[in-house]
């Protein structure tokens, strides 16, 4: 799939959809055997759909508007290949970005020729944490992220004695092993949380 961005003559400025490579100029006969593709098409082929701007939130208006003020004095030029070349390096200095990002940002424009693809996707919802997640989250605050500075190995020991066993201290035939402990630890810990728990704020 590509969209023609320019006619000159003989000539066709396109690019491709799919790949989303910057454009190029063509012999207007190498796409005599092309058919018309409408908007829906491209979505679904691309499975990249573009959002109404009132759906987006602050956050993603603010940085969609950003990007296309980024890449808007490019977009008078797109059909002169050096003179495009220049300004993709000199918005890349003064946006302090690599060229390879402001050319995703125009040929994703230029592909869909609306300034909500440049919006970010919403992120999604973090997921709920299963159970014995549940329980490491719990071990970890009340054995580890402490001034007693336990080990990883004793707060997981406390957590099988406090939530894995019965009243006779009798350890259940299912529980998390060390590794999906440590694994859990290393996966949500944040360095700051680390010091301030075991070493004191002041410190």
């Amino acid at each position: 799939i590509v969209r023609v961005l320019e006619i000159q003559g003989s000539r066709i400025l396109i690019i491709d959809c799919i790949k989303q490579t910057m454009p190029v100029w063509m012999e207007s006969e190498s796409l005599e055997s092309y058919s018309e593709c409408i908007e829906d098409e491209l979505s679904k082929v691309t499975g990249f759909t573009t959002a109404d701007v009132d759906t987006l939130d602050a956050d993603q208006r603010r940085i969609m508007y950003e990007r296309y003020t980024m890449i808007a004095p490019i977009l008078s030029f797109v059909a002169d290949e050096k003179v495009r070349s220049q300004l993709i390096c000199s918005t890349a200095k003064e946006y302090k970005v690599s060229k390879q990002t402001v050319r995703s940002y125009l040929c994703c424009y230029l592909v869909h020729m609306k300034i909500t693809a440049l919006a970010p996707k919403k992120r999604q919802k973090e997921r709920e944490l299963t159970q014995d997640e549940k329980y490491m989250r719990w071990a970890l605050n009340k054995f580890f992220y402490t001034t007693k500075k336990q080990s990883l190995m004793t707060a997981y020991t406390m957590m099988l004695k406090e939530k894995y066993c019965d009243v006779m201290g009798v350890l259940a035939e299912e529980y998390p092993s060390f590794y999906q402990f440590r694994y859990f630890y290393r996966k949500t810990r944040k360095m700051q949380n680390f010091y301030i728990s075991r070493d004191g704020l002041k410190n």
